[in-house]
């Protein structure tokens, strides 16, 4: 027993002799606190976006609320489409993008056959590589829709895309780049409604489609929900029950090696997001009223 003694008092000798050294130090102005190790901070969460006004804004969003819960953070803009995005993850070169969680899954699992929001975003938790993951989405919903002139849905009496099912074959219809993105849409109206368009034509931006719509002499258009133009006073969405299109609800694409449990929890102020918000966000910015970066801060504001 006695070597563990003596090895004990050896040690409360030592202590006894530091302490008043630290306290000496101290009376005569030296900070000590040096010995105390400062917690690391973690690099800045790098937030990529497309060159979209939509997909800048949504960056924003989330950069924003990683800042407000205290994890700084960095912003690439103009990126390219979805391949690029995902190569930018993939290198590192960003660590977070939005999206929408309906094109994500098929991107990562083209033969995925769901549409309700909850079953979308169950597959596509499966169907991500080990090293991105998403954390809850927001009510926010780009899913596609079916639009008529307003003079054509009132000529058919259609407000649902039931009404028009009589006159699928001899409509042409003018898919937006979103719209086509819904790997589902054609074969649901197919199998559902019995409706086989006499043409499909692809024409870029909803904005293309509402111009179509106007110089088209038997039109519809497919568009996406979320898009500006299917606001216009001159079109009527068709009304469709809610899992007839693929849900394409607003969510965040990230690295899992990169965001800590505190910042994931950051990012659900923007579970708040709604399709009104993202839709009349998206108008004030085009329009130039506002930037995205007030436009973002300014939703924050009333959210956090």
């Amino acid at each position: 027993m006695a070597p563990k003694r003596a090895r004990y008092v050896g040690g409360l000798a030592t202590r006894l002799t530091v302490l008043p050294v630290l306290a000496m130090l101290a009376g005569c102005g030296v900070d000590t606190s040096s010995s105390v190790s400062e917690p690391v901070q973690p690099p800045p969460v790098v937030v990529g976006a497309s060159a979209t006004v939509e997909s800048e804004l949504v960056a924003r969003l989330y950069a924003g609320a990683l800042e407000a819960s205290g994890r700084s953070t960095e912003l690439v803009l103009g990126l390219g489409d979805r391949a690029d995005r995902l190569a930018a993850l993939d290198s590192n070169r960003v660590s977070l993008v939005p999206d929408y969680t309906g094109r994500l899954l098929h991107w990562f699992d083209p033969d995925a056959d769901v549409t309700a929001a909850e079953d979308v975003f169950e597959m596509l938790n499966r169907a991500l590589p080990g090293e991105l993951a998403v954390s809850e989405y927001a009510p926010a919903d780009d899913r596609a829709v079916l639009v008529l002139p307003g003079a054509e849905a009132d000529r058919l009496g259609a407000r649902a895309i039931g009404d028009i099912e009589p006159e699928c074959t001899r409509l042409t219809l003018y898919a937006s780049e979103g719209f086509d993105e819904d790997e589902l849409a054609l074969s649901r109206l197919r199998s559902e409604y019995g409706c086989t368009f006499r043409a499909v034509v692809p024409v870029g931006s909803t904005d293309d489609v509402v111009r179509e719509l106007i110089v088209s002499p038997s039109p519809i258009g497919g568009a996406t929900a979320a898009a500006p133009g299917v606001q216009d006073d001159g079109v009527v969405v068709l009304d469709a029950p809610e899992d007839t299109f693929t849900a394409q609800n607003v969510v965040p694409l990230y690295r899992s090696n990169v965001l800590r449990a505190d910042d994931v929890n950051g990012l659900s102020v923007v579970q708040q997001l709604t399709t009104a918000d993202l839709t009349d966000l998206v108008v004030r910015i085009r329009s130039g009223e506002i930037s995205s970066a007030d436009a973002a801060s300014g939703w924050l504001d009333e959210h956090l």
